[in-house]
This record gives C-alpha cells, structure tokens and sequence, in this order.
C-alpha cells in the first residue's frame, strides 16, 4: 500500500543527503542522490547528463569558487522553506518544487536563491533524482 507521508519524508531525506553532501564540498557523495542517466539543468543554463558528469561538473566548483559554502534545501533548521509543491504521478515518480539557495564561504547573506525543480523516482526502497533545474530568482523591485 501507497504511504504518501512516508514517500514524502523519504524524498526529503534525500533532499538533506543532497544539502549534506554540499555542505561537505562532496561531488561524489552529491552525484550518487542522481540516477545514472540524470538530467541536470544549472541556474546558468549548463547542462549535463549523467551522473559521472555531475560529479565531474560539481568537483571543480567545490573546490574553487563554491569552497566552502552552504546549501539549504530542506528544512533542518536552518532557514530553508518546505516544498511548494511535492506530487505523486505514480507511487515511484514525484515532482518537487522547492526553493533553495547557497550561501558563499565567509559570507552571512545568500546571494544565490533558486527555485529548483525535481523529477524523482523510486527504484526498490531509494529515492533517486532523474532530472533537475534550477531557476534563479530574480531581485523583487
């Protein structure tokens, strides 16, 4: 039987594993949440498919000019927002939307707040991202 609220915090879970393998500058540990063939959308349009080439597009930022910042995604506290949108199109595939943003090392304010979409699916008992975007927020006037 279909246990919305636990698939739920199930994809939420993998939305912290995503947030904690940033926060560890941890390409490898961030790619492995990606299925093998993932497609992955950056807020500047960079594309990349697969997770080897997330890994190997996310190693240089982590250790160059997104050294030591901090992504929140999911709520642990921080001051991340719960999703605006999390639906089921079938018991092992879901949509999220939900905002997020990076905070750059030595700095207290983000300057980089995204809304980010995901398409998710269920292989046995794991949660695994098949395609991302990531929108950035335009300055409100």
């Amino acid at each position: 039987m279909f246990d919305q609220s636990a698939e739920g915090n199930a994809i939420l879970e993998l939305g912290q594993a995503l947030q904690d393998a940033w926060n560890r500058g941890d390409a490898a540990g961030f790619a492995s949440q990606f299925t093998d063939d993932a497609d992955f959308v950056a807020w500047n349009g960079a594309y990349g498919r697969g997770r080897q080439a997330i890994e190997d597009g996310h190693r240089p930022l982590f250790d160059g000019p997104l050294a030591g910042s901090r992504m929140a995604l999911v709520d642990d506290g921080a001051q991340s927002a719960p999703p605006e949108s999390l639906r089921f199109v079938r018991p092992d595939v879901a949509i999220m939307v939900i905002p997020g943003e990076v905070t750059l090392a030595g700095q207290s304010a983000t300057e980089h707040e995204s809304l980010q979409t995901f398409v998710l699916v269920k292989n046995g008992d794991r949660w695994r991202v098949a395609a991302f975007q990531n929108t950035r927020k335009q300055a409100q006037s």
